[in-house]
């Protein structure tokens, strides 16, 4: 069966306090919107339409090739909904009615409203209980478990309050229907038409109505900064699950954050206060010390990293290669068994095998216009405190002596050091005049 999504994106989420689209903003390196679109997708959901507002430029970019209306002025989420119907060609699909700041639903979780309205229900509703319900409508059940209406909090007496059981306003039904009882909605005493008023249209009707129970966390709703951390600490919660339960090992799980794109494999460990950011890959038997940060990147087998490494990047750690403390490597090749053990900058270069950079070295990539490039070949030997100054090869089996300054290419199996004359100065007493 075809099935379309709705997404209302119209908010102008001012609570958040942003010149950027709310649904545009981040968790665990995603935005509300990617995380939305990947569940729907999951669910086999073969077209995305979305409802925006007035002032959406931005928010047009991100859905570039996807189908969308304006909603001006906003009538409220019936309204909007309504609004989409143009752009479904079969009024026999199914429909979805999600929300850009509710990103967070399982792919499951609308695989089972789906077979709901497969299974003979109008509708099927998603919601959740809790033990807070304050500010949600409640969904009222009969005997069966099929509903028969929604109660907003405004509307709700004492007894209705006490339930909490309560609805998400997502749901889904045949296209056909949720037009149809769209077309009966009323507007309200605030000028708005309420999508959940379709459920009390159905069941007056005698149709069904049934719902669906997920955990309150899947339905986050970020509507300030306030609600995106406590997103962000339940995404995380569960990347730590996924890579814990994936064989990975963390040594203080709550203390690394974890970009959702990470990939990273079977017995690594992680120490504590470690930033795993965008595109990483990490495989096996690779330790990551403590406060380390590293970003699209790749790291081979059984190599070390940090403590205090900063892997920035469109770089490649090869294999058992070794990257120390407070060294940063940008844009580099590190090739198997090779060493960077300790405070240098590795910039825009490439290293070959078995070779060992000393502390302190700088590859001198930016003459002030151009990024060039380092080539540092097998079994090369780098001085401490050695300034590489690019473009420049060191060829396999060459030693660079501490302390120089290299501006020219290095041949293969060489020795080269470039230091000024020592002086020395026989020490004369100083003289102060009172």
């Amino acid at each position: 069966m075809y099935i379309n999504s709705i997404i209302l994106a119209a908010g102008k989420g001012k609570r958040m306090n942003s010149n950027l689209p709310k649904p545009l903003h981040k968790v665990a390196g995603k935005t509300f919107l990617h995380w939305l679109k990947e569940t729907l997708k999951k669910a086999s959901v073969s077209k995305n339409i979305f409802v925006l507002g007035h002032n959406n430029e931005k928010l047009k970019k991100h859905i570039e090739g996807e189908e969308f209306v304006i909603q001006e002025p906003q009538l409220g989420t019936g309204h909007a909904v309504k609004l989409a119907k143009e752009k479904i060609k079969d009024h026999e699909s199914l429909i979805i009615v999600a929300y850009a700041d509710t990103p967070f639903i399982e792919a499951d979780t609308i695989r089972k409203m789906i077979n709901q309205i497969q299974n003979g229900f109008k509708i099927s509703i998603l919601g959740f209980k809790t033990n807070n319900p304050t500010g949600y409508g409640r969904i009222i059940t009969e005997k069966n478990n099929e509903v028969i209406r929604i109660v907003e909090e405004n509307d709700a007496n004492k007894e209705i309050k006490s339930i909490t059981l309560c609805n998400s306003g997502v749901l889904a039904g045949k296209a056909s229907d949720i037009f149809e009882f769209l077309d009966q909605v009323e507007l309200s005493n605030n000028g708005e038409y309420y999508l959940t008023d379709i459920v009390s249209i159905c069941a007056k009707q005698g149709s069904k109505i049934g719902y669906i129970e997920c955990l309150e966390e899947e339905l986050i709703g970020i509507n300030n900064r306030a609600d995106q951390a406590k997103a962000e600490n339940f995404i995380q919660d569960r990347l730590i699950q996924h890579h814990l339960l994936n064989g990975v090992t963390l040594l203080n799980p709550k203390s690394v954050y974890f970009d959702a794109t990470a990939e990273i494999q079977k017995d690594v460990i992680i120490e504590p206060n470690v930033f795993i950011g965008p595109n990483v890959k990490i495989e096996s038997q690779t330790v990551i010390k403590a406060f380390s940060y590293l970003e699209n990147c790749s790291i081979g087998k059984e190599c070390n990293i940090g403590p205090y490494a900063r892997i920035r990047p469109d770089t490649v750690i090869e294999n058992n290669a070794r990257i120390g403390n407070f060294v940063e490597i940008k844009n580099s090749v590190i090739g198997e068994n090779s060493k960077v053990n300790h405070l240098s900058y590795i910039g825009d270069t490439s290293i070959g095998l078995k070779s060992n950079i000393g502390a302190g070295t700088i590859t001198c990539n930016y003459d002030g216009t151009n990024k060039n490039k380092t080539t540092i070949g097998n079994n090369v030997f780098i001085g401490s405190n050695t300034s590489l100054i690019a473009p420049i090869r060191i060829n396999d089996g060459s030693i660079v002596g501490a302390g120089s300054t290299i501006s020219k290419d290095v041949k293969e199996n060489s020795i080269a050091i470039e230091r000024s004359i020592q002086k020395q100065f026989k020490k004369r007493n100083i003289i102060t005049k009172k």
